[in-house]
């Protein structure tokens, strides 16, 4: 699940109208009149019959085949010869022709290219050896047929400004957002959703020869997970949710509850850590002058960005208050990017002490003195996508991952409409939780005019058992979110990691719940009732060269593949 202040999400209720308290204003819902779409669509024969074409698509240490496999571009009028590609990635185990079962994965976002969820699950150790391992690239993004809102404004003011003109600049970016992922994204806008995909999903299964599926599905993977469930029940097989949006609620409801995840991630893990090790990273010595630090130093960000050349005048970067902000939020999502934060932290502090006492020059001349491993490191840093992803670069479209992201959060569910309504609740929850909580008016589907679309609430009724994995401290899907769902999910079971913020934890984050789960997709024993694992502990620094690197997030080792494997079926 992505934090993006793009797509920075409101809650709502399922009535027609939402009133927001003690504001005497009401917003209204987009229009529920399309009928529900309960069930899917047959599938045409010619989509039955294809073949696809498998070819080697990385290192062959990767042991990874691809194909491309058309689909319509609306399931809904599969006769209207408008297809679309959908990429998928595969891993048969060594020595296993035909595996038994097969799973599949999916990274979450939602948009996020999946093509490395095949090699990622197949390199872990405890998985077995009767799966065919799946991954593919949901339609949007990745190698798939993509969507773009290349030329949409960016959110480059101050969220945390009030004035009229700041929030009429911040309406109209928003506003202006659907026009432009219409007018690049080849009329693909408006199927580019979950109903849409979780046909894409069935189809590859029964090319794939199998009649149930089992899932690996992260943080939006959650929501994507429940909807195959929803609409494919017969095909269900071992479903494992980690880092829980609330799929039995609409969007808003998963991204309302955002601020407060990062702000508490922030405050109750990263500040409390960061104090303990003070005499090493200096940020201070209590969790509230670790809190100062950060607010001293993005007044004086707002006041004076500092802009500097690294990399011998290559690469330019700007530091701004919005910078900072972004680097904390992208940095909460595992704690193995603690350090660096802090240790960006630091540098940002001391260029902007050098910038205010001596000037720009004085302010460059801290950079130029860094070692050019340290400056690659910073424009790396600045660089990169929300989680800390490096970019992946595409054929077709860069930003197809956040235009994925953003058609399918504004198509899938419905948003209260206009303005007035994210400025107060922005008013509402930024002063708990200021992190985020300013930019709930920064969201383009407060403007967004949804295609006709209707989806069932899952329910988990008459499934088998459905795992769900969450960490306490988790900060794009707040633990409440998890909480929420397993009490609407009939037959769920909930695994919680108490003591742990990371998001994403299948993999290598805590031995206990890795137990659990292999067991649960090799054997299809499930918890006979919840359970929890005690969390393993943030590391402590690490700035010695000889102290071993802390073992990287799951989410970002599945980019790591994904990059590898991606590429090859151009």
């Amino acid at each position: 699940m992505k934090f993006r202040t793009l797509a920075a999400g409101l809650g709502i209720s399922a009535t027609a109208l939402f009133a927001i308290p003690g504001s005497g204003a009401t917003a209204s819902l987009q229009a529920g009149t399309a009928t529900v779409q309960s069930g899917p669509n047959q599938v045409a024969n010619r989509y039955l019959k294809q073949k696809p074409v498998w070819k080697q698509c990385g290192d062959p240490e990767y042991r990874t085949f691809c194909a491309k496999i058309a689909a319509p571009r609306d399931w809904s009028n599969q006769y209207a010869g408008n297809d679309i590609e959908i990429a998928v990635s595969k891993v048969t185990p060594v020595g296993n022709t035909k595996p038994s079962r097969v799973v599949f994965g999916n990274p979450g976002g939602p948009g996020g290219p999946g093509l490395g969820m095949a090699p990622y699950l197949a390199s872990q150790p405890g998985i077995g050896k009767n799966h065919l391992f799946v991954g593919f690239d949901p339609r949007g993004t990745g190698d798939s047929t993509n969507v773009s809102c290349k030329g949409a404004p960016g959110f480059t003011m101050d969220a945390r400004d009030r004035d009229s003109d700041n929030l009429d600049l911040i309406a109209e970016a928003s506003n202006l957002a659907k026009p432009y992922c219409e007018r690049q994204s080849r009329g693909l806008l408006p199927y580019v959703n979950t109903l849409q995909t979780v046909q894409d999903i069935d189809l590859i299964r029964q090319l794939l020869g199998y009649d149930k599926i089992d899932w690996v599905g992260y943080s939006g993977g959650t929501w994507l997970g429940a909807y195959y469930q929803t609409y494919f029940p017969a095909h269900v097989g071992r479903f494992v949710l980690d880092s829980n949006t609330d799929f039995t609620r609409p969007w808003s409801d998963t991204f309302q509850a955002q601020p407060e995840g990062f702000e508490r991630r922030f405050r109750e893990d990263f500040a409390p850590w960061a104090a303990k090790y003070d005499d090493q990273l200096h940020l201070g010595s209590s969790p509230r002058l670790v809190i100062r630090t950060y607010e001293r130093l993005r007044r004086e960000l707002k006041r004076k960005p500092a802009v500097e050349e690294f990399m011998d005048g290559s690469v330019q970067l700007s530091y701004d208050q919005n910078t900072l902000d972004n680097l904390i939020a992208s940095d909460m999502y595992t704690k193995a990017d603690f350090q660096s934060l802090a240790l960006d932290l630091a540098f940002l502090r001391e260029l902007s002490a050098a910038q205010a006492a001596g000037g720009p020059k004085a302010a460059q001349r801290k950079v130029d003195a860094l070692p050019l491993a340290r400056q690659h490191q910073l424009v790396q840093r600045a660089t990169r996508g929300t989680v800390g992803l490096p970019t992946i670069a595409r054929a077709f479209a860069d930003d197809a991952d956040d235009a994925t992201f953003t058609a399918v959060t504004c198509n899938d569910t419905p948003w209260p409409q206009g303005r007035d309504y994210g400025d107060q609740l922005a008013a509402r929850l930024g002063p708990k939780y200021p992190l985020l909580g300013w930019g709930m008016n920064e969201n383009p589907c407060l403007y967004w005019d949804r295609p006709a679309l209707d989806m069932p609430t899952p329910t988990g009724k008459g499934l088998p058992t459905t795992l769900m994995v969450q960490s306490q401290h988790d900060p794009a899907t707040n633990v409440s979110l998890a909480a929420s769902a397993h009490r609407r999910y009939a037959g769920s079971r909930l695994l919680t990691i108490t003591g742990e913020g990371d998001h994403g934890i299948y993999g290598g984050v805590n031995k206990c719940a890795d137990k659990i789960i292999n067991t649960f997709l090799t054997t299809g024993v499930a918890p006979a009732k919840d359970l929890s694992c005690k969390g393993e502990g943030i590391p402590a620094p690490s700035l010695g060269e000889s102290e071993s690197e802390p073992q990287d997030a799951p989410l970002r080792r599945i980019t790591g593949f994904t990059k590898a494997v991606s590429g090859y079926l151009h």
